[in-house]
């Protein structure tokens, strides 16, 4: 299940296309983004594609206008000269790196955590809603049968352009985050941030499990359309991401080199929050996207062993344990990517990422990661913004809930966990933990 816990990014890998000789220019994949005056994307698409002899795969006009195209090199230096054109870049690959270790068996704890409480008011049918807060999980895909969580529709962007599909995840992944945002309050399996929320699957891994950066701004291009179509009911406010590799933070919102950053931006100032996972490499976050880009809520992993901010827990969960690593209750994982910036430290937000329960396609299991982490965040998101306590725009939203849940911890200070902002660790910044235990009560 922790497969895409944190996902490596191969910055320069491409399509090679035939060649009729050794000399011959290797094609490779592109982004290339129009400027904001160009009329329809499609259009120039195609003018552009008979202009210059390349290929274009996808169209992208919600949160970015512009396309994906097959050509060379020469060919992409004279396209980024057309006056109709802002930037082109080489198009990025993702790839599934191993999980954090060591695996374990189910221990229902982190919602306890983060200030779940049972209330006795469960709905056997599942028809209960925490929110109404529409959340989009981009990712592996969501198991859409399953009977614990709410999914609404989705589409799948494995091939570059989006497809309207019944949810499915082969993979697993994305039903695990889905189930920690908001498996249903229903007296079965287990339950989520914010219970019954709806769920939106956006798939963006192919058969072979490959992703790469067509996929990723197909989804985010996806979910920004929602915000723009005739439908009000499929309107996202809030996206997970639990998908990273290299890169760092590029200025003017990646404007002219990153267009992942670019679209996000887009998509943010469209009306959508995002929560996105640190990763798990033991590193500075200045170092992975989308981690590092300052307009997303990015989740470091905290380690709890027994639903209790005390500390005191054996670090065992299930037949593992934890020891061996050096992890203890109530620290940071030791796996879990930090920031020490002040720019990253101002959007970093901790979340459990260690002894996670949570769906699977056709069950539940047990998974660890920031990848875990990330859904906590999404889902308290969801919440602040069903309750009221979050309003407005989604860039005012994330200010609101990083208020708010620094307030929460400072208030109760029990709450928290050593390396958090009131018990620091020197040069590695986790930020306050997520909290479901008191939105919209003051």
């Amino acid at each position: 299940m922790g497969g895409l816990a944190a996902l490596s990014l191969a910055v320069a890998g491409g399509l090679v296309a035939a060649a009729p000789s050794a000399s011959a220019e290797k094609e490779q994949r592109y982004i290339v983004v129009l400027k904001d005056g160009v009329v329809d994307a499609g259009t120039a698409a195609a003018a552009q594609r008979g202009s210059y002899g390349l290929s274009v795969s996808t169209v992208y006009r919600a949160a970015v206008s512009g396309y994906a195209a097959t050509m060379t090199a020469s060919v992409a230096a004279r396209l980024a000269a057309d006056p109709g054109v802002d930037f082109v870049t080489l198009a990025r690959e993702f790839e599934e790196p191993p999980a954090p270790e060591p695996t374990t068996q189910m221990e229902p704890l982190w919602w306890l955590r983060i200030g779940g409480t049972a209330s006795g008011d469960t709905d056997p049918d599942g028809e209960k809603d925490a929110t109404g807060v529409n959340v989009a999980v981009i990712d592996s895909g969501i198991d859409g049968n399953h009977p614990d969580l709410n999914v609404r529709g989705g589409v799948d962007c494995s091939t570059g352009s989006p497809v309207e599909v019944d949810p499915t995840d082969d993979v697993g992944h994305g039903t695990f985050v889905a189930g920690v945002i908001g498996a249903k309050d229903n007296d079965e399996g287990v339950i989520g941030a914010a219970p019954g929320t709806p769920l939106w699957s956006v798939r963006v891994v192919n058969d072979a499990g490959v992703i790469t950066e067509e996929m990723l701004i197909c989804a985010i291009d996806w979910v920004t359309e929602t915000r723009k179509d005739e439908d009000p009911k499929n309107d996202i406010e809030v996206a997970n991401i639990s998908i990273g590799g290299p890169g760092t933070e590029t200025g003017d919102c990646g404007k002219g080199t990153d267009p992942m950053h670019y679209a996000i931006c887009r998509s943010i100032k469209a009306g959508v929050v995002y929560a996105v996972a640190a990763g798990n490499s033991g590193q500075d976050i200045a170092g992975t996207v989308p981690a590092t880009y300052d307009e997303v809520l990015t989740a470091t992993a905290m380690a709890d062993f027994d639903g209790k901010p005390d500390g005191l827990e054996a670090p065992v969960c299930g037949a593992e344990d934890w020891s061996a690593v050096g992890q203890l209750d109530d620290r940071p994982a030791f796996f879990s990517n930090y920031a020490s910036e002040s720019e990253d430290q101002a959007h970093t937000i901790a979340g459990p990422g260690v002894c996670v329960t949570s769906t699977a396609p056709g069950g539940y299991s047990v998974a660890h990661g920031t990848s875990f982490a990330s859904p906590a965040v999404a889902g308290s998101v969801a919440l602040c913004i069903g309750a009221g306590a979050c309003e407005g725009s989604a860039k005012e939203v994330m200010s609101q809930f990083l208020d708010i849940t620094a307030a929460y911890n400072e208030e109760n200070r029990e709450f928290g966990f050593e390396g958090d902002p009131l018990r620091p660790v020197d040069g590695q910044y986790y930020g306050y933990l997520t909290q479901i235990a008191q939105y919209g009560t003051e």
